[in-house]
């Protein structure tokens, strides 16, 4: 059996026992720093849906709000406590560091290529807080994040399903290219819509 195999074996029970309390329970955590197999069920979630056991609306409303909700309840309780986190090491000096040298980086598209890598988006959140990240400016790069994450991981599966073994293989022997990728699509994408408001304001 292949890993791919193995993680659908092993959590399509959960998902037909729980169903989307589960799911959403698994992206929120996440979000406030708890490892949970969050995007591993959206995946499986999708599959399901292709295959009519579940809606792949109601599974992207879920996994929408509740991937945003438990994010800003990272980045609140980091912008609150986040001294007590350091102060008890609850967070690594090192994961410290390192979240602080991406977010000074990549801003706030960090909180979209973090999302894409284990190990830094579950604390993404968390450190945007620590670092007091201005609100507005996180509520736009999780919102951005969210949306790019439910599209690769919420609707592709269901389209893609025939697919999904061999393209998963590719992502994680080349996440760092497909991200980079990736990114540079939403930017360009992003400064077209800006320039086209922007002409629009002047009336060009």
């Amino acid at each position: 059996m292949t890993s791919f195999e193995h993680i659908i074996a092993e959590l399509t029970p959960l998902l037909q026992q729980y169903g989307y309390w589960i799911l959403a329970i698994a992206i929120a955590v996440e979000g406030i720093g708890i490892p949970a197999p969050g995007q591993s069920l959206l995946v499986v979630a999708s599959l399901l849906a292709a295959s009519g056991k579940m809606s792949l609306s109601s599974i992207l409303l879920v996994a929408g709000l509740s991937g945003f909700i438990g994010n800003c309840c990272g980045f609140w309780i980091g912008r609150k406590f986040g001294h007590v986190l350091v102060n008890k090491q609850w967070i690594k000096p090192r994961t410290l560091g390192k979240l602080h040298a991406f977010i000074e980086r990549y801003g706030t598209f960090g909180l979209l290529i973090s999302r894409f890598i284990e190990g830094i988006k579950q604390f993404m959140a968390l450190g945007c807080g620590i670092a007091q990240m201005p609100v507005k400016h996180f509520l736009f790069g999780n919102l951005l994040a969210i949306s790019v994450w439910l599209m690769v991981f919420g609707v592709a599966p269901a389209y893609l399903h025939d697919e999904m073994e061999h393209i998963l293989a590719f992502y994680h022997n080349y996440q760092a290219l497909c991200w980079a990728v990736v990114s540079a699509v939403v930017v360009v994408l992003l400064a077209l819509i800006l320039r086209s408001l922007k002409k629009r304001r002047l009336g060009l």
